[in-house]
């Protein structure tokens, strides 16, 4: 009986993630790292941050993997500057990243959980290319 309330209490306590923040968050990686771009250069961000929320490797909400950082390292790099903390404009950019962020992940990046911009070479020769949309190269880990 007590490890029946224990476990109820927990679950009462636990911190609710709302999905308007997660969307939030998605729509805020997509205008800081791919406004400007088609829609589908938008989307491939958006299903990077999935890709890695269904990754075990990486953690379990889209803003946990968006903010996640790894010593002095961000993830995404607006992270690492200013911008983490200014509210974008509600311009147009911004209305279109957040209504791309409200939309289900589809698979133009072939499940890519990585991308940097083409002006910006990386060396991830342990990775395997599986996509290039507008300026961005995306992929994966290498099985």
């Amino acid at each position: 009986m007590r490890a029946t309330f224990l476990a109820a209490a927990l679950i009462i306590m636990a911190p609710v993630v709302h999905a308007a923040d997660q969307r939030d968050c998605i729509a805020r990686a997509i205008y800081w790292e791919a406004r400007g771009l088609s829609d589908n250069g938008q989307r491939a961000v958006a299903e990077v941050v999935w890709n890695r929320v269904r990754h075990p490797a990486f953690p379990k909400t889209p803003c946990a993997v968006i903010y996640q950082r790894t010593g002095s390292v961000c993830q995404f790099s607006w992270v690492c500057t200013r911008a983490k903390n200014i509210r974008p404009p509600n311009n147009s950019a911004w209305q279109t990243a957040y209504r791309i962020a409200g939309e289900q992940p589809g698979n133009l990046t072939k499940g890519a959980i990585y991308f940097h911009a083409k002006r910006h070479p990386a060396r991830w020769r342990h990775l395997l290319e599986v996509a290039e949309i507008d300026s961005q190269i995306f992929y994966t880990q290498r099985r």
